[in-house]
């Protein structure tokens, strides 16, 4: 009986803990930075940028520019949802390939988009 018990938490452990969630992209058209120093937003820069969610079985996300570069958001858990001036997103936490702690706020509606936050500076993508 104790064996049987014992498969049978393993196998609900493997199932929960295997599973991968389905990759899905994000694509956007403009970009704009946060200026630190004057603690003001850049006007919007026309810039093609791609995200991949889900990336690999780790959940990571794959970066693709307009010039052709890839960059690699290791998945470090720390999901969490809420809400800002009514809009719905979602946060992940990161480490990008040099080791750096970053986080995605990803919203709903794709013209707010998502922000890239690396400390106090920030980097938001829009669909408009």
């Amino acid at each position: 009986m104790k064996k049987l018990l014992f498969t049978l938490a393993l196998t609900f452990l493997s199932i929960g803990f295997g599973k991968t969630q389905e990759q899905f992209r994000a694509e956007y058209n403009y970009i704009c930075y946060f200026n630190t120093d004057n603690e003001t937003w850049s006007d919007w820069v026309h810039s093609e940028h791609t995200l991949v969610f889900n990336y690999n079985e780790n959940n990571d996300i794959a970066h693709f520019t307009a010039k052709g570069e890839m960059f690699t958001y290791r998945n470090i858990g720390g999901k969490d949802e809420g809400y800002t001036n009514g809009n719905h997103y979602q946060t992940l936490d990161l480490i990008d390939e040099d080791g750096n702690y970053i986080q995605i706020q990803l919203f709903d509606d794709t013209a707010i988009g998502m922000k890239l936050i690396f400390g106090d500076d920030m980097l938001q993508f829009s669909k408009v």
